[in-house]
């Protein structure tokens, strides 16, 4: 006969999610209507959630790091990384395993810097290893005893592992590229051109170039009043160096 438990908070979370076996659902003694935040508890203590909340939270403060000022994947991962904690927490969890998927994906975050293809592998065997070895592991028979076990889908892993590869190769890795993409070459085709000081360059002010105005600074340390003809000879990210042009009499 099968028996009914009295079960804390936390446990009856491991009971709902199946992860203690010898208590067929948990009975709560919940007069006040708890159950709810106990379904929820235990929706986070299942083990395929709360690897998917780490994996998701990781992969976006990332996302957030690729693109800087974009505060909502940076909120969104923090809070999944917080509600996996709570997860991991209530489960019989090897803390190598989310080491070792932590390691992975910075080892593939450096990878988009670096040239070749060792650290790609590495950060790649890194996250397999860590999400087979975070519960049971897949390969492993659930023992029979009371203790609490968790065990991740396979098809899980790897469908989380190729993920995470795609994720790296294909988006992050176009967001870092262009986010520290040299200077469009039409910027260096200012090189040369004329204007007008708006400011005194004294050793900086402003300039007009072609009907935009500009940063710039003195490149020859000649008084350069307001007023006076320019002529850029440098580009330096988005400020220009520039030069007095004096404009000589014709002789008749």
């Amino acid at each position: 006969m099968q028996k009914r438990c009295r079960l804390s908070l936390g446990f009856a979370a491991l009971a709902s999610a199946g992860l203690l076996s010898g208590c067929v659902g948990p009975y709560i003694d919940d007069p006040t209507g708890v159950a709810f935040v106990d379904r929820f508890l235990a929706f986070l203590a299942n083990p395929n959630v709360a690897y998917l909340l780490l994996v998701l939270g990781l992969l976006a403060l990332i996302a957030e790091l690729a693109s800087p000022g974009a505060v909502v994947p940076g909120a969104a991962g923090a809070i999944m990384l917080l509600l996996s904690l709570y997860g991991l927490l209530q489960l019989p969890t090897n803390w190598l395993g989310p080491v070792l998927i932590i390691a992975g994906v910075a080892m593939l975050l450096i990878d988009i810097k670096v040239a070749g293809i060792a650290l790609t592998v590495g950060g790649v065997v890194a996250f397999l290893i860590g999400s087979m070895l975070i519960f049971t592991p897949p390969w492993a028979e659930l023992p029979q005893t009371a203790a609490p076990v968790a065990q991740l889908n396979p098809w899980l892993i790897v469908g989380t592992t190729l993920g995470v590869g795609a994720f790296f190769i294909m988006g992050i890795t176009a967001a870092f590229r262009a986010q520290f993409r040299p200077l469009a070459m039409g910027r260096e085709t200012l090189v040369g051109k004329t204007g007008i000081a708006r400011q005194a360059l004294d050793p900086d002010g402003i300039v007009r170039i072609e009907g935009e105005e500009w940063s710039a600074d003195n490149a020859t340390g000649e008084d350069i009043p307001a007023g006076a003809r320019v002529r850029v000879v440098e580009v330096d990210g988005l400020r220009l160096r520039v030069e007095r042009v004096i404009d000589h009499p014709e002789r008749s």
